[in-house]
């Protein structure tokens, strides 16, 4: 008997891109069909998200951000499937409104659900789904021995055939009260404007949600080293084994400064015995104070997007400081066994390393707004984070 194994079982990936961000872009209307912006809303379900920054850029800035991005909420709650069918559901928060929802449970383990755009996606095991009599399709398990077979069921909630009445709506009626009638917890959150959670007129109020406020966390870092971060003409002068080489070392050491390690301080006394990290070009590294931004809930693309927009924004607004920068991590919640999206980090790069006054200078002759230049890595498999 042969073994048949999936090469992308168990094998972390990360996908490097770098490119240039638009001169201007309006926090409501983002071009979230180009990276970076597009990696930020490829990751619907985000459980953790931090924010890098000077602290010198931070007192600046931070007030006028925090006021520019609304402070949204979500909420946690119990309920069975058939309740996100009812009349006053169904109308008011999936086929007008839009809502985010995802039920607790892990992927490849536990039947599993989320809701987004409409669209309700269900992962049960096969007696689940033989019994509910859904369409749908097997779950791609990367060929692992004494792994049950699992499948995969998507119903758009918003098709106009979808209405209590139809034959086909009344199927998946009768698979909700019949076959996966168990009440669960699940993450709630209202994306329009106006999100309703405890008003009278809330249809999700008769279950009682436990409302949950997003609540950021700022933590000064203290004195950090920081290498050089502006790798202008990187991609055309250098070759790409030294291209990969500075962005993955770069990216080691964002991963450190996100985790405050004490490696990175600049008063960092460790035995090179106990460990040989190395700060990358070292000799060229600045001591730079630095503070960490956390929010940690059910973190929808939007927001995170309206946040990185905003802060972009506010920088290249201010040409004080053409070397200013910031950087910007997320972690999913995973929902895939195989080449599960794990979350993103987005590096904005300084304007320039050389002096403030030549930049301004040669973009006041140019007549044009400075572009940034950024590098997204985006982390793919692994095991997945449950709640």
């Amino acid at each position: 008997m042969y073994e048949i194994d999936d090469p992308d079982l168990q094998k972390e990936k990360c996908y490097t891109t770098i490119g240039k961000l638009p001169p201007f872009v309006d926090p409501q209307q983002p071009p979230i069909k180009k990276s970076p912006f597009s990696s930020i809303s490829k990751h619907s379900f985000v459980h953790s998200t931090s924010l890098i920054l000077p602290k010198e850029i931070y007192d600046s800035v931070w007030d006028s951000i925090s006021s520019r991005v609304r402070t949204p909420q979500y909420a946690k709650v119990i309920m069975p499937l058939s309740a996100l069918l009812a009349h006053d559901f169904l109308n008011f928060y999936i086929k007008l409104g839009n809502i985010l929802m995802i039920s607790e449970g892990r992927s490849g383990v536990d039947n599993v659900y989320t809701l987004k755009d409409g669209v309700l996606r269900l992962e049960l095991d096969k007696n689940s789904f033989e019994r509910a009599g859904l369409d749908g399709k097997p779950i791609r398990n990367g060929g692992r021995k004494h792994v049950k077979e699992r499948y995969a069921a998507e119903i758009n909630l918003r098709l106009p055939s979808m209405l209590h009445g139809k034959k086909g709506f009344d199927r998946i009626v009768w698979a909700f009260r019949n076959v996966l009638t168990t009440s669960i917890t699940w993450l709630f959150c209202d994306l329009t404007l106006s999100p309703t959670y405890s008003e009278e007129e809330a249809p999700i109020k008769k279950h009682y949600p436990q409302i949950m406020q997003y609540t950021p966390d700022a933590k000064a870092l203290g004195t950090i080293l920081v290498p050089p971060l502006h790798l202008s003409g990187l991609e055309s002068d250098a070759g790409k084994e030294f291209l990969h080489e500075t962005c993955d070392e770069i990216q080691e050491w964002l991963g450190l400064v996100f985790l405050d390690s004490p490696r990175v301080h600049a008063y960092d006394t460790i035995d090179p015995y106990l460990s040989r990290y190395t700060l990358p070009n070292q000799d060229e590294c600045t001591p730079v104070d630095l503070v960490q931004i956390s929010w940690k809930g059910l973190l929808p693309s939007s927001w995170i997007t309206q946040l990185f927009a905003v802060t972009l924004r506010q920088l290249t607004s201010d040409t004080t400081k053409p070397n200013g920068w910031f950087a910007l991590t997320s972690f999913a919640l995973g929902r895939e066994a195989v080449e599960s999206k794990e979350g993103y980090t987005v590096l904005a790069q300084p304007l320039d390393k050389g002096p403030a006054e030549k930049q301004a200078s040669e973009t006041l002759e140019a007549g044009e707004r400075p572009q940034r230049q950024f590098i997204c890595w985006e982390y793919a498999g692994g095991s997945s984070y449950t709640w």
